[in-house]
């Protein structure tokens, strides 16, 4: 029987568009939230859209995804009894791909629980801290940049591996455990996350969310992600990123400020994590 060419491309391309739909919700939903773009090898930036979890502002989740073969982190601090700078002047001063906000600070901003810069120790392990960022080992056997869930890994202190650490919140472990408690508190946030290959995943919210219920989300939400931990939140979450033509930056709101669109103050950070490029390749030293 004859039928007509168009009518049989017709139905074809009906079939493979149901198909196409078909496959689409079968994804899971991160693959179909983010859209990664390649800004260098080894670094891609997307956004993720949190809906329902976002309490005041933008929905959207800032994502940086960073190969740690291609990328190095450093540690970025103030002299003690230093205020320091907002993540654009630390970004610009160090030469850096990418700055964001480490962990949380005490009142004469001395930083509370662990940090490693440069190899040298400042203060001491938090036991009410439970996850350690730990980047650049001197040993070659052990993970270019790594997420130490305190928990269930010792730390050893003495014979500290990494030349670069910080210590911060466990928001959600290994095993898919929310590790902080209820709180009504909304604030803008700062995530580092590590993923099922070895990548380092940095997540700065645009608007407000409590931590438990942003926990909940990317628990739920299939992003191939071991281990996430929280930095600083409020007016110091804040992230400034620029690779070449490329940039973008988020500033978070101090705490609890009303939802409105105002030039808040941006606060100076005495401790940033930094990303540039790894020249030359991986280089260790074992000591």
């Amino acid at each position: 029987m004859y039928r007509p060419r168009c009518l049989v491309f017709g139905f074809s391309w009906v079939v493979l568009v149901m198909v196409g739909l078909w496959a689409w919700g079968a994804l899971p939903a991160a693959a179909r939230d983010i859209s990664w773009v390649e800004l260098r090898p080894g670094m891609e930036f997307g956004f993720l859209s949190a809906g329902q979890s976002a309490r005041s502002g933008s929905d959207r989740i800032a994502c940086l995804r960073l190969d740690p073969i291609h990328l190095r982190f450093k540690v970025l601090a103030a002299p003690k009894g230093g205020t320091g700078h907002t993540a654009r002047v630390w970004r610009i001063k160090s030469g850096a791909l990418a700055v964001f906000n480490a962990g949380q600070y005490a009142a004469d901003l001395s930083y509370l629980g662990l940090l490693v810069t440069g190899g040298k120790a400042r203060g001491r392990l938090a036991a009410r801290l439970g996850a350690l960022f730990a980047a650049e080992p001197r040993d070659p056997t052990l993970p270019l940049a790594r997420i130490i869930d305190l928990r269930y890994t010792p730390f050893p202190t003495a014979a500290n591996p990494y030349r670069e650490a910080a210590q911060s919140l466990m928001l959600v472990d290994r095993f898919g455990a929310v590790r902080v408690r209820k709180s009504p508190k909304v604030a803008h946030r700062t995530l580092v996350a590590e993923d099922d290959q070895g990548r380092i995943m940095v997540m700065v919210t645009e608007g407000g969310h409590t931590l438990w219920e942003l926990a909940d989300f990317l628990k739920r939400h299939q992003l191939g992600l071991r281990e996430i931990m929280c930095m600083d939140g409020g007016g110091e979450s804040q992230i400034d990123l620029k690779v070449g033509g490329f940039s973008y930056h988020q500033y978070g709101d101090p705490a609890e400020s009303p939802d409105f669109p105002l030039p808040w103050p941006r606060p100076p950070l005495p401790v940033v994590l930094a990303v540039f490029p790894r020249v030359g390749g991986v280089k260790t030293e074992v000591r």
